[in-house]
């Protein structure tokens, strides 16, 4: 199993979004369980639609302030391999909608933003997620 170092760069369409600190990844959708009148426990569980977020930690602030709520753009993120022949891994969302941002400035560290992405599918059954070396 490959692992990763760290994180090369990210990007929101055009926009690099400098000096990355974290990238949290989420894909769930909730469980509908489901079972009969006489049964004690649940005996099926259904998935309700799936949902795609993505939270992006940076120090480039400025970058943060120019954004807009609501905008669509793919989100990429680069990974860094971490052994020498290795090749490094991209992670990305064909259309990521910025639904919040939170900076954050402190006295005695730098100035952070979180910047709060979901997932748009472009039709109702293409998953908007991908993982993959990049081309060569």
């Amino acid at each position: 199993m490959e692992r990763y170092g760290t994180i090369a760069s990210v990007t929101f369409g055009q926009i690099s979004l400098p000096l990355p600190i974290s990238v949290r990844l989420r894909r769930r959708a909730e469980p509908q369980p489901a079972s009969g009148d006489g049964d004690a426990f649940t005996t099926s569980v259904q998935l309700d639609r799936r949902l795609i977020g993505v939270e992006v930690r940076i120090r480039g602030t400025a970058a943060a302030e120019d954004l807009s709520l609501g905008q669509k753009a793919p989100l990429s993120i680069q990974l860094s391999p971490t052994r020498s022949g290795q090749a490094g891994r991209t992670v990305s969302i064909s259309d990521a909608v910025l639904t919040g941002i939170e900076l954050q400035y402190e006295q005695t560290a730098p100035a952070t933003a979180k910047l709060d992405f979901l997932a748009e599918a472009t039709d109702g059954n293409t998953d908007p997620f991908a993982a993959q070396e990049p081309q060569q």
